[in-house]
């Protein structure tokens, strides 16, 4: 008799959206700004979960600008 498998199938691989360009500061927006300082401290320390947190803030800023 053979060993049952533990799992279903093979891991499902989902791309990680490392292709998308970063997205801009709109220019003269200060949350765009602040939100575009703050990426850069994060990516300077290291700090990828921030850089990517930013990222989706400055993308889905309140005044819709993108």
């Amino acid at each position: 008799m053979s060993e049952p498998n533990t799992y279903p199938s093979a891991p499902v691989e989902l791309p990680l959206g490392l292709d998308q360009p970063e997205p801009a500061p709109v220019e003269g927006c200060a949350g765009c700004a602040e939100l575009a300082k703050v990426r850069d401290w994060a990516r300077a320390s290291g700090d990828g979960t921030t850089v990517s947190d930013c990222n989706v803030f400055i993308r889905r800023h309140p005044e819709g600008h993108q």
